[in-house]
């Protein structure tokens, strides 16, 4: 009797433990999909666009000779047993919005 009790509670905590798996899981998911979608302006908005959410990594700011503000970025690519290779951008304001060129190194 005691072993039968034992094992209904056992297989009780374990579909509940799945239970609370199951929700933590879904709230995470919700938390990502909302932070995809969420949309910002400016800079950040137009890196997003460009190269995709998040993907891009902001080194430095750097003012120009007229006083516009530029970022100097960069794009880690990860391979498989290897070491990031890294794409640096240069991204400025110009009268149109905003602008990027590759910097050659």
């Amino acid at each position: 009797m005691f072993t039968l009790l034992i094992f209904v509670l056992i297989a009780i905590t374990l579909i509940l433990l799945s239970l609370f798996v199951d929700g933590l899981m879904r709230l995470h998911k919700q938390e990502k999909d909302a932070e995809k979608n969420m949309v910002r302006d400016g800079m950040e908005g137009y890196l997003d666009r460009t190269f995709g959410f998040g993907l891009v990594k902001i080194f430095k700011s750097v003012l120009d000779a007229d006083g516009n503000e530029g970022y100097l970025v960069y794009l880690p690519k990860n391979e498989w047993f290897k070491s990031p290779k890294y794409n640096w951008y240069e991204v400025f304001a110009t009268k149109n919005g905003y602008q990027h060129t590759e910097i050659e190194r």
